[in-house]
Parts: structure tokens; C-alpha cells; sequence
């Protein structure tokens, strides 16, 4: 096979292919003398059938089949290979011109493609003289004392009270639709609960207070913050708008009575309750508890720490290496199928100098990524979603995940990431800093913000 490269500019490129007899033939002739072998025709024998008839019937679309795979068969050397460092994939620029294949002139045939190529430079930012900030989270008494506060509200238990409304409360309310200030004789009546931290802030200074029996009026439609007119005639109304003869109430203001309340009973903190909370035995004080507590928090900010640092050093990467990308051809690429807008191509280039930038950072570091690695990531992926899962039904979902090739391929871009950025930090110099949680968030908030 010939291979012709011709530059259009400094990052695209004309491939042309020359499939030349000699490639496809053998492939060719091979398929014929296996369909001769297994054809029946009737008058002939069993593998008897004359080579011309063969030929006759499946030359042509055997043909075509031995030279479709020996292209294919380039195209993906051309890939994967590090002969010509592309990216994206091979664009086919004779698609109205079409190669005819003629089995019965066997010939060369001539395959045009447009290829964008990847920029050369050095990565700058993963060296030993490139300085980052890692952020240590002060775990904070109220930190724990919130956690301990979610353990309370966790393993509580809703009671019914005879007191007022108050913070924290459910109340359940009757309502019933009014016509000026009369209810509707057969209107919409409906019971449902409100929880006082999903009410508005004027409802909390209004219901606040308010005991069961007390009746009112109020607007259903503005009693919940965040909580559309569609959901408010679901869940207050339950109403389907979309059922024949269902009519919604054209006014907000409903009559409403108090019928329950409800308020979370905490538990008393004794053993029974670190039990439920922290494992059998695994605590046995106020002050350990509060210490497990503190330990869990400290990991959980160190993964967290990691991850920001992480995406630090990636940021930093993207923003200090310039290079240009062939952006006429990738926008040629990436629309083949389906329009793109120029925000989302924008994006798309953004992700694809990462990937670049990432592919010369795993080769200069020699990342490799084995299949026990894969198969521990899938293990870690499953028992996230499914904590109680067992061995066997694992194993099984682990083993159909590894047939899936797109499933593989992410798994293999997750642990070279990890990988890689382990390397990273064990080059760069990394300093540490006390940061309150606070604090903390914002820098993942504005981390956020610089990645879109």
C-alpha cells in the first residue's frame, strides 16, 4: 500500500491512500475458495461448484469486502499509530467519488482524506520549578457539631405535638377553594404537609406560632419557595391537568386549616445511639464520637483537597501552554453528524487541549494502565451505586462492563488521570495552607468557574 502525505498547512493534512492489487487479492481469492469449499449448488458437489461461478455470485461484494478491510485496517493503524500524530479521526473527502470496484479488472484504487494534526510544543507547568498551593481544611467545633446535629436529625423520629408551629416543624394543612371569601360548594379540597424549611420567608413569620384547628387564608401557589405552579397542582392540588374534565382553580387564595403538627424528637445520646450511628462498639462517648467524627471529616476533606489541587494543577496547565489547534478541520469533524454550537465548539476545544496536553504528560511520565486496574475501578464504580451488592451479581456486572468498549475506554481515561496527577504531585513543589471550609468552597466555586 502506498501512502501519500500532502501538507495544506501546518496542522492539516491530505492522506492518500493507494490500495494496489497486491494488498487486497490474496484476501480476496482466499474468500472465494472458502465460499467454494462450503457452496451446495444444485448439479454440483459439495465443494465442487466451478471458481467462475463462485465469481459470478459473490466476486464483486467479495471484493469490495477485502478492500474495505484492508482500508480500515490502515486508517486505524494511522489512529493509533505514532507515525502521524492526528487528531480526531481521518475525514474521507471523496464521498460523491467513490472508488468503483470492478472484480473483474482487479486494479489499484486511490482513497483521499483530510487529517488534522497535532501541535508540537513542551508542556509547561508539571516541572519541578512550577509552585502549588494545597489547601488543608480546618476541621472546625461547629463543623462537628453540625455533623452531630445530621446524626440527631438522622436517626430522630417524627412526632405528633399539641404546641405551636415553630422552626424545624411539619405542618399538615386542609385546604379548600374559595370563591371571594365563601367556599366553593363541591370545589377542590386536598390535605398535604409543608415543612418549615421549604416555606417562603414570609410564611415562616406567618405559620410561625400557629396551632392545629387554626384556620386561614393563603396562597398556595407562593407558600413554598422554589416550587412550581405545575408541582404546586400536583403535590397541594393533586391534580392532572393532562386527565379529561380536570379543571384548575383559576384563584391562588385558598382556605386552609392546620390539622397536625409534627416536630423531630432527637435521640438520646447513649450507647444504643452510637451503635445505630457509628457501628456496634465503635464508640462509646460523647468525645469519641465527636472524634470519629472529626476523623471521618478529615478524610473526606483530604480526598477533597486532593481533588483541588488536581484540578489547580490542570488549569494551570491549560492556561500556561498556547498552542494552535486545526480548528477548520476539527470543525469539520466534530459536525459531521450533528450541528455544534460556537459556544459548545468553544468548549469542545477547551477539552481537547486538555486531552492533548494530558497525552504528552502520560508519555513523558510512562503511564500504563493494567487490566486488574480496570477491573478494580469497575469493582470501586459498582459498590458506590450498590454498597450491599453481592459477589456474584458483582462479578457479573464487572465482566459485562469489560466487554464494553466505550465503558473500558472511560475507565481507562479515569485511572490515567489519577496516575497522572499522582506523578504531577510528586514533581511540582506543593506547600501547604490552613483554610477554613468556607474558604475552601470558594476556591472549589471559583476553580468551577474557570473550567467552563
Amino acid at each position: 500500500m502506498k501512502v501519500e502525505k500532502k501538507e495544506l498547512d501546518a496542522l492539516t493534512a491530505e492522506l492518500t491512500l493507494v490500495i494496489e492489487k497486491s494488498d487486497y487479492l490474496p484476501e480476496y481469492e482466499s474468500q472465494l475458495k472458502t465460499y467454494q469449499q462450503k457452496a451446495q449448488l444444485k448439479g454440483f458437489r459439495k465443494g465442487k461448484t466451478p471458481l467462475g461461478m463462485i465469481k459470478k455470485m459473490y466476486g464483486l461484494a467479495t471484493m469490495q469486502e477485502s478492500v474495505s478491510k484492508i482500508l480500515g485496517e490502515k486508517i486505524n493503524e494511522i489512529i493509533t499509530g505514532d507515525e502521524i500524530k492526528i487528531i480526531g479521526e481521518p475525514l474521507f473527502l471523496d464521498e460523491d467519488n467513490v472508488p468503483e470496484i470492478d472484480h473483474h479488472n482487479p486494479q489499484d484504487y486511490s482513497y483521499r482524506f483530510e487529517i488534522g494534526i497535532e501541535p508540537e510544543f513542551e508542556v509547561q507547568g508539571a516541572g519541578e520549578e512550577d509552585r502549588y498551593e494545597r489547601k488543608q481544611i480546618i476541621i472546625s467545633d461547629e463543623m462537628i457539631d453540625e455533623e452531630m446535629e445530621l446524626a440527631f436529625k438522622k436517626l430522630g423520629e417524627q412526632k405528633e405535638v399539641e404546641g405551636k408551629f415553630e422552626e424545624g416543624d411539619i405542618a399538615y394543612l386542609k385546604i379548600k377553594e374559595l370563591h371571594g371569601k365563601k367556599p366553593v360548594e363541591d370545589g377542590i379540597t386536598s390535605e398535604f404537609s409543608v415543612l418549615w424549611e421549604d416555606l417562603t420567608e414570609n410564611n415562616k413569620k406567618f405559620l410561625k406560632g400557629k396551632s392545629i384547628g387554626d384556620q386561614f387564608e393563603i396562597d398556595i401557589y407562593n407558600l413554598e419557595k422554589d416550587l412550581s405552579r405545575e408541582n404546586v397542582v400536583k403535590y397541594f392540588l393533586k391534580l392532572n391537568p393532562e386527565e379529561e374534565g380536570v379543571v384548575i382553580p383559576e384563584a391562588d387564595i385558598f382556605y386552609a386549616e392546620i390539622t397536625k403538627i409534627t416536630r423531630l424528637v432527637k435521640p438520646e445520646m447513649n450507647q444504643d445511639f452510637f451503635d445505630k450511628y457509628f457501628g456496634k462498639d465503635q464508640v462509646s462517648s460523647e468525645e469519641e464520637g465527636r472524634e470519629k467524627i472529626k476523623s471521618f471529616l478529615q478524610d473526606h476533606f483530604d480526598r477533597e483537597s486532593i481533588n483541588l489541587i488536581n484540578r489547580e494543577i490542570m488549569q494551570n496547565l491549560v492556561d500556561s501552554n498556547e498552542f494552535d489547534l486545526p480548528e477548520g478541520f476539527l470543525k469539520k469533524w466534530v459536525t459531521r453528524e450533528k450541528e455544534m454550537s460556537d459556544e459548545e465548539f468553544t468548549s469542545f476545544l477547551k477539552e481537547l487541549k486538555w486531552r492533548i496536553i494530558k497525552k504528552k504528560l502520560v508519555d513523558r511520565h510512562e503511564i500504563k494502565v493494567e487490566e486488574k486496574e480496570i477491573l478494580d475501578y469497575f469493582v470501586q464504580m459498582i459498590r458506590n451505586y450498590s454498597p450491599y451488592i453481592d459477589e456474584a451479581s458483582l462479578k457479573n456486572t464487572v465482566f459485562s462492563l469489560m466487554k464494553n468498549r466505550e465503558q473500558v475506554n472511560t475507565a481507562v481515561e479515569h485511572v490515567s488521570s489519577g496516575k497522572l496527577f499522582d506523578a504531577l504531585r510528586e514533581v511540582v513543589k506543593i506547600s501547604e495552607k490552613e483554610i477554613s471550609k468556607d474558604d475552601f468552597m470558594e476556591k472549589v466555586k471559583e476553580i468551577n468557574q474557570m473550567a467552563k
